[in-house]
């Protein structure tokens, strides 16, 4: 066997791999969901957490007080007085259904996320049966917080959860880079069941049996540690389709440098399938690397047959990764197709450069991992955590300056 024949059979295993997991990703997608009952709406809280004013905030915000749900209350806790989360919060002040409240004396030993979800659900009465978290980046639809709730009538089910879906800008390397990075990433949550705690809702009476509070005073997120203790107190979790959130925000590629390893850490510390993501992570990054090294081999050898044979192939496993990246898009829109507005249409020039950017994005995915394992403490919103095991400390913080651009995630 030649190489070029070797290099072709690795890409065929790779590309059957990555078509499973596609396919099973769009048959996720396309499940019907629960039927949403009257009786499936339990009295809700809804938890935001802010810290700096998002691009979406106010969209965020207005679709959360007008959903289409029996009983709920949004429950607002904002890092300090002087953040700057109040520009759009004093818009809001007064309205039926929202409760703002400011971050207490956060501990040293969690993030301010979970610092502030402690807090907010730890001054709810008895009456609340469900907590659903929503970050500030999400703008979800009407139905949303029904969607959420309808698996939780299942007493199996203690948590259900959607997942995140960028709209990228095709000509901004960092908006680009963050999508294909994410089309993966979302496949392997759902697939390996890594909650997301941008959109999820919980049953009160799981939070309190599996002690969540207490487990949360030491974590760094609030998502990816749940599975274990769902396992392990004998709850499942549900995907939701119709929960998936649309991401409208653009990026710099310095910023996904630091979000991509961040994420990365997050299953690494808290999720027993890391080994998993890792693996196929690394197969999409194999081709390429292998690639070059078999032409400048084949290149010394002057054997311009097999360095074209390489070349060949290496197109052909990008075309077939840009096809899969296409459909899973197609997946997703198809399921919220209601969300249309959400969508920008790309012209056959960035649909074309496609390829490019799949083959970009994995050549740097190298400075992702070793970020991610070399990483002892990490930045996140203007705050240093520094990480020991899972051991958790963080650093004093200060009220968050905005972003110079209004547009770009936080």
């Amino acid at each position: 066997m030649t190489i070029v024949s070797a290099l072709y059979c690795l890409i065929a295993v790779i590309v059957a791999i990555q078509t499973t997991a596609a396919v099973c990703f769009v048959w996720f997608m396309s499940r019907s969901g629960r039927d949403r009952q009257a009786s499936d709406q339990p009295k809700a809280a809804i938890v935001l957490c802010l810290r700096g004013a998002d691009p979406f905030l106010s969209d965020c915000l207005q679709s959360l007080l007008r959903q289409d749900y029996r009983d709920y209350l949004l429950c607002v806790v904002v890092d300090s007085d002087e953040d700057p989360a109040w520009s759009v919060l004093r818009k809001f002040e007064g309205r039926d259904g929202l409760q703002i409240e400011v971050l207490q004396n956060p501990p040293p030993t969690c993030s301010l996320k979970c610092s502030s979800l402690i807090q907010a659900i730890g001054n709810l009465d008895a009456s609340f049966q469900i907590v659903a978290l929503c970050d500030a980046d999400a703008v979800p639809g009407p139905d949303w917080l029904a969607d959420l709730a309808a698996p939780l009538a299942d007493p199996d089910v203690g948590v259900a959860t959607g997942n995140r879906w960028y709209v990228p800008q095709p000509n901004s390397p960092g908006s680009m880079i963050r999508y294909l990075w994410n089309v993966p990433a979302a496949v392997n949550m759902v697939l390996l069941k890594i909650a997301w705690g941008g959109s999820l809702a919980i049953r009160r009476d799981v939070i309190d049996k599996t002690d969540l509070l207490t487990h949360w005073s030491g974590a760094l997120c609030e998502d990816t540690i749940l599975y274990r203790l769902l396992r392990k107190h004998g709850f499942r979790q549900a995907f939701v389709p119709d929960a998936m959130i649309v991401n409208r925000e653009s990026t710099t590629l310095g910023s996904v440098l630091d979000w991509v390893p961040r994420q990365m850490l997050l299953a690494k510390l808290y999720h027993p399938s890391w080994p998993a993501t890792v693996g196929y992570g690394c197969i999409s990054i194999i081709v390429p690397f292998l690639a070059a090294l078999l032409i400048v081999v084949t290149a010394i050898q002057a054997n311009l047959r097999e360095t074209m044979g390489v070349l060949v192939a290496v197109a052909a496993f990008e075309v077939s990764n840009a096809l899969l990246v296409g459909l899973c898009q197609w997946g997703v829109r198809r399921r919220l197709a209601s969300r249309a507005a959400e969508w920008k249409s790309w012209g056959w020039r960035s649909i074309a450069a496609l390829p490019f950017w799949v083959l970009l994005s994995q050549l740097i995915s190298p400075v992702f991992y070793w970020k991610c394992f070399t990483a002892r403490s990490i930045q996140w919103r203007a705050v240093r955590y520094d990480i020991a095991g899972l051991r958790i400390t963080k650093h004093p913080h200060s009220s968050y300056r905005p972003n110079t651009d209004a547009s770009q995630s936080l």
